[in-house]
């Protein structure tokens, strides 16, 4: 977790993102419907400590797309989890974010950069980025 716990107490005393806490609920907008999974992350990666691959499997889905938070922690490991599994990956680029990085010694790095470079690392080694409207443009194809 390197010093992020220091830096965000809730997470090293194990009081935020913790199951039913504040923080944690879905929201409205894009809440489970009728019959689809819900996958509780235990780690950065969806895919360490679930069924998320089974369940991918046995779907017969061959693609993950990836959106949410954070591009560089949560979205990046699960993105790479997924080609490591095999799977093709869309990064979506609008529909994941991040946050500012305070200065740790090496000077502060502002949300927007972080992105913009974990995006590019990703479209060399790990996903295919594209923009949500291109996504749903390659989806009626």
């Amino acid at each position: 977790m390197g010093l992020f716990g220091e830096i965000y107490p809730p997470i090293q005393n194990q009081v935020g993102l913790v199951d039913e806490t504040a923080g944690v609920d879905i929201y409205p907008e894009v809440a489970p419907q009728g019959d689809e999974v819900v996958i509780k992350k235990h780690r950065y990666s969806a895919f360490f400590g679930t069924d998320l691959d089974i369940i991918l499997r046995t779907r017969k889905i061959d693609t993950v797309v990836i959106t949410g938070v954070t591009t560089e922690n949560c979205c990046h490991a699960t993105a790479r989890d997924a080609m490591f599994h095999g799977y093709k990956v869309a990064f979506i680029s609008d529909a994941t974010g991040t946050y500012h990085y305070p200065d740790m010694g090496f000077g502060a790095i502002p949300a927007e950069e972080v992105h913009r470079v974990t995006l590019g690392v990703l479209a060399v080694s790990t996903a295919h980025v594209m923009t949500t409207d291109e996504l749903i443009q390659q989806s009626r194809q």
